[in-house]
């Protein structure tokens, strides 16, 4: 299944609940009827499942046949080498949205090796 994952950064110890700095199993979207505006998105910080920061999500490519999200618009950070990722004509990394997970306020994304 392809699609915005929902998890909690925990950011608070809390002795039972949860260790600072985890993030906290949940599932799919979709399953959980969670609904949101692609425009909520805009603005998040994007990094790597790794925690290697990527820059700030801008805006989204669409598939104009069906309306979906194909790509997302991300403006590099200054410490990403930007020759390493497919970029638009503006500078932004080009991500695909099949690779993007939401985390509370940070988009995290899966790199391929």
């Amino acid at each position: 299944m392809v699609g915005i994952i929902i998890r909690r950064f925990d950011s608070n110890v809390r002795p039972g609940v949860g260790q600072k700095g985890k993030i906290s199993p949940a599932g799919y979207a979709r399953e959980a009827g969670v609904k949101f505006f692609a425009t909520e998105l805009r603005g998040k910080t994007v990094m790597t499942e790794d925690g290697q920061l990527l820059g700030i999500l801008e805006d989204f490519l669409f598939d104009l046949k069906t309306g979906r999200i194909q790509s997302l618009l991300v403006a590099p950070a200054e410490s990403v080498e930007t020759r390493l990722f497919q970029t638009d004509p503006k500078g932004r990394l080009v991500l695909s949205f099949r690779s993007m997970k939401a985390v509370k306020d940070v988009i995290m994304t899966q790199l391929a090796d």
